[in-house]
């Protein structure tokens, strides 16, 4: 037990810091609520992110996303284009949690119209540092969203896992 409990307890060497540039991909399963009448649905989602760390603590970046499924007998593709801000807690240690905030500019295309608007959210994670240069990481995305696409999607949730490569 006291081995296994070594494992969390476990420091890295700086495993985030200030002046670290990274490029981070993510992908997972996302569960969104349609807006009054309009269908539920999951679907795939990716997510890739670049971050500067200002602060041992604090990451900002831009990010794009994209999103492929049906919504009834509709194709959809999501796309957008934005940022990330995350604090990092514990940076030093090799389990890395975090909390922060997007907004991304959103296009949406339908088999019989377009779209736009905007996601924006909390997201919250945990990172694990593998080695000097690479992480793996879990994330929970909470969407809300507005404009044209507003008016079909409510809100919804995510959780996703994915790998970060720092420059150092």
């Amino acid at each position: 037990m006291s081995v296994g409990c070594l494992a969390f307890a476990g420091v890295a060497n700086a495993s985030v810091q200030q002046g670290d540039t990274e490029l981070d991909a993510l992908g997972g399963w996302i569960s969104q609520d349609g807006e009054d009448s309009d269908s539920d649905f999951d679907s795939f989602f990716v997510s890739a992110a670049m971050g500067y760390f200002i602060t041992d603590n604090i990451q900002v970046g831009p990010a794009v996303i994209g999103a492929w499924t049906e919504i009834g007998d509709l194709d959809v593709d999501i796309w957008a284009v934005g940022a990330k801000a995350k604090y990092h807690f514990m940076p030093t240690n090799q389990w890395v949690p975090y909390v922060g905030g997007q907004i991304l500019f959103a296009d949406v295309d339908y088999d019989v119209a377009d779209g736009d608007g905007t996601l924006w959210g909390p997201v919250a994670g945990l990172r694990y540092e593998l080695n000097a240069y690479n992480d793996f990481f879990v994330e929970f995305q909470y969407h809300l969203w507005e404009g044209d696409i507003g008016d079909v999607i409510d809100d919804g949730m995510g959780l996703f896992v994915g790998l970060v490569h720092q420059f150092k």
